[in-house]
């Protein structure tokens, strides 16, 4: 009797200890559900095969191993047929990560349908989201496609820029490159407007793509820019991840890529002219960063030295200046910005064609 009733208590025990689990998995499904919802939500939102003239396509792919999260997207109309796109990566796991990349993707939308350009889209939400992230940090592309004059204007804030192939091919220029958002620091400071032919297409990633190790050694920067070449004239996000897939053994990170495609007719005989622009405090002073920044961009020296003497006077005066450079098929020209224009949040960038020259 002793006997049947130790073996009741224990069969009961044990009921009651696999009861409690199930309750606990289903619960943990329960919350995965609703992450896997807010994922979907905040990262991935399902974006139209064409935007106007633009073809686009997004895409992601989860990390093999411990991912570190965040990754995100999207690509919307703007008015006059224009297109923004958004790509970035959150830090951080699990659900608060994944709020505060929801926070972050909501921010940057409204701003750049608020009419900001990109640029200032990322220095306000800097400004706005800093104490928001609980010690994350963002690195995110801003872009905005200008179909009128064939031209994609990004900045990015510790994100590495697009690759652009086609008769558009260009190499960033990084120098004076903005931090990320919640990094403690203004951000916002660099932008680069080039034009983007018919024949050329742009591509948006994250830096699981070029993180991913195939024999010990990273993909890169310049065989993703392969990888995109050899996909050819009608390459997608999906293609490119794909690519990277094949090619790696290790992908330990998220993957997340938009590529565009502006129509046939949008200038394909074009020569890519550039305008790149960077706001300057006396912190930027410091060093030879702004001299090495001129000379990426192709400025030479002696327009170099009178451009630097007149942003370190702006900066004197007022607190900051605005350096842009453009780049053409006759050279690089150089202007520079007093204070007085860079307090306007929605104040648009003097068109390519039209950059007035100072220095």
């Amino acid at each position: 009797m002793f006997v049947l009733g130790g073996l009741a208590a224990i069969f009961f025990g044990r009921s009651t200890v696999v009861g409690r689990r199930a309750r606990r998995l289903g619960k943990q499904r329960e919350e995965l559900l609703q992450d896997v919802g807010l994922l979907q939500q905040a990262l991935l939102p399902e974006i139209p095969e064409k935007l106007g003239d633009l073809a686009t396509s997004v895409a992601y792919r989860p990390a093999n191993g411990p991912a570190a999260g965040g990754d995100f997207y999207d690509a919307f109309l703007l008015d006059g047929e224009r297109v923004a796109i958004i790509v970035g990566d959150v830090s951080g796991h699990g659900r608060a990560a994944l709020a505060r990349t929801a926070l972050m993707r909501y921010t940057l939308r409204a701003y750049l349908d608020a009419g900001l350009e990109p640029r200032r889209a990322l220095k306000v939400a800097g400004k706005a989201l800093d104490d928001d992230l609980g010690g994350d940090f963002a690195t995110v592309v801003l872009a905005v496609h200008d179909p009128a004059h064939a031209t994609l204007t990004y900045a990015s804030a510790g994100h590495p820029p697009p690759i652009v192939t086609g008769s558009g091919p260009f190499e960033p220029v990084t120098t004076l490159s903005s931090p990320p958002i919640g990094a403690g620091l203004p951000t916002g400071q660099r932008q680069t407007t080039l034009h983007l032919p018919g024949d050329a297409i742009a591509c948006f990633f994250t830096d699981g793509l070029i993180e991913a190790k195939h024999d010990g050694d990273l993909v890169g920067r310049e065989k993703l820019c392969e990888m995109l070449r050899d996909l050819g004239s009608h390459a997608t996000a999906a293609g490119v991840i794909d690519a990277v897939a094949f090619y790696a053994d290790q992908t330990p990170d998220d993957m997340a890529a938009c590529v565009l495609r502006p129509d046939a007719t949008a200038a394909a005989d074009h020569v890519p002219d550039r305008l790149e622009e960077v706001e300057l405090t006396a912190l930027d002073l410091a060093g030879d960063r702004v001299e090495r920044f001129l000379a990426a961009c192709g400025v030479d020296p002696d327009q170099a030295a009178a451009a630097l003497k007149t942003v370190e006077a702006g900066v004197g005066e007022f607190g900051c200046a605005l350096l842009r450079v453009r780049v053409d098929k006759a050279g690089a020209r150089v202007e520079v910005e007093s204070a007085a224009g860079l307090h306007d949040p929605l104040g648009a960038p003097p068109a390519l064609d039209d950059a007035p020259v100072n220095a």
